[in-house]
Formats: structure tokens, sequence, C-alpha cells
């Protein structure tokens, strides 16, 4: 237990309080209390610019963001026009990826692509889930996702969540490499859902 402070005494001389003796640092003239006021001052400003980095001020210019990714490359299929407008509607061709993993958790994983077929002509969309980026695996009557459950239908439209219902995965434009040659899938260029090659 700390013992109460003396009471300031009067000088003869000025007639001003000053602490009792022992309590002022003789060296500084500073009584107790702004000794200690000081002392956290000057810790508080030691803390502070350790805290910084140490010079400078203490500032540091957060760093600057990664350049964005490289556009995907164009993917070219073994199928070509004749021959896949020759299959029948809702002919599905698998250009996905296993890099990824099937359930990734991560939105916008690369999972690959579907190159399909239906009455309209063939068009390609993103194989990655709305939801986490799942690989959609094709079903009887369109695609699911296996991390989460959710449903598209065959032109990639959610049917069931937690996927966004009515979102649509992107489609990309499908062309032929020379007239005849291999289709090619270009995730640079992305196209209207309703885009067909015919």
């Amino acid at each position: 237990m700390s013992q109460p402070e003396p009471a300031p005494t009067t000088s003869p001389a000025s007639g001003s309080a000053s602490p009792a003796s022992g309590s002022a640092n003789p060296a500084s003239g500073l009584d107790r209390r702004e000794f200690c006021a000081c002392a956290l001052a000057v810790a508080a400003a030691a803390a502070a610019v350790s805290c910084g980095g140490g010079g400078g001020g203490g500032y540091s210019a957060p760093a600057p963001p990664p350049p964005p990714p490289p556009p995907p490359s164009p993917v070219t299929t073994s199928e070509t026009k004749v021959s896949l407008l020759g299959q029948p509607s809702g002919t599905v061709k698998d250009y996905t990826t296993t890099a990824s993993g099937a359930c990734p958790l991560i939105l916008g994983a690369a999972q690959g692509y579907y190159l399909v077929r239906d009455s309209a002509g063939i068009y390609a969309f993103n194989a990655s889930c709305l939801h986490q980026g799942g690989r959609l695996n094709p079903t009887q009557t369109g695609f699911g996702c296996p991390c989460h459950g959710s449903q598209y239908d065959l032109n990639g439209t959610v049917t069931v969540g937690p996927a966004p219902v009515g979102a649509v995965l992107q489609h990309y434009q499908v062309s032929e490499s020379s007239p005849g040659g291999p289709l090619v899938i270009d995730p640079s260029k992305p196209v209207s859902a309703s885009a067909r090659l015919t």
C-alpha cells in the first residue's frame, strides 16, 4: 500500500507551492506526475515507431496489387463443326481440367469448358460452378456440382442453388481453326448465352 503524498510547502522566497522534498527530480525540475506523463509519452512514441517499421515516420506504402493473370489460351478441340452438328441435340464434349480439383472452393477456379450441341447449334461455356468454383459434371438434364449440389440446365443456367438461381455460366466463342478444321473454344472472347455456331 502506498503512502499519501505530502502536501506541498510554500517557499518563503517566492510564495509559490513546491513539492515536498524527495518527490521532485532536482536535475529536471519535474514533479512525479510530470515525469510519469513524459515517460509515458516517450514510450508511446517508441511503440508507434517500432510498429511502423522503424524509420521514415512509421508509414509504409501498401504493396502494389499483383498484375492480372494473362487471358486464358484458346482450347483446340478434337471436334469439327460437321462432326458435332451430326450428333444428336444434347451431345456434350468434355474439355474440363482436373488441375484445380473437383471442389477447390475458389470462385472462378479454372475448371475448363464444355462443348455442347443443341438444336440451335454448337456452344461452349465455363465448367466452374457459380457458387464456389466446383467442377461441374454432366447429368441427365444438364450439369451438376458435386460440392454443394447446384444444378444447371443444358445451356448453363442455374436451376437449383446454392448457386444463384437464374444465373448463367459464361459462354465463349467457338469457331473453326480453319474451314473444316478442329473447333476452337476462345475463353478470351465471351459471348451471349444464346450465341451458336451453325
